[in-house]
């Protein structure tokens, strides 16, 4: 298992896939993964994965000007 930086989760798919490609312009490796819960779908953005939760924590650093984000586990 990895870690990510998760930035945001969006019930509009189209929300998410604007940030994604948001953060992909400015050279991070974002994806957009839907997960289901009891309130419908909702849309996360993450950015990663990196093997250790030390190099997700540079990661989230170097996303601080994209709106900073928190470290979670991948996948």
């Amino acid at each position: 298992m990895g870690f990510a930086v998760q930035m945001g989760a969006f019930s509009s798919q189209a929300d998410a896939n604007a940030l994604r490609d948001r953060l992909r312009a400015a050279g991070f490796s974002a994806i957009v993964q839907p997960v289901r819960t009891d309130k419908g779908t909702l849309h996360r953005v993450r950015v990663g994965p990196v093997a250790t939760r030390a190099e997700a924590e540079q990661l989230r650093g170097r996303l601080a000007a994209h709106g900073g984000g928190m470290v979670v586990p991948h996948p």
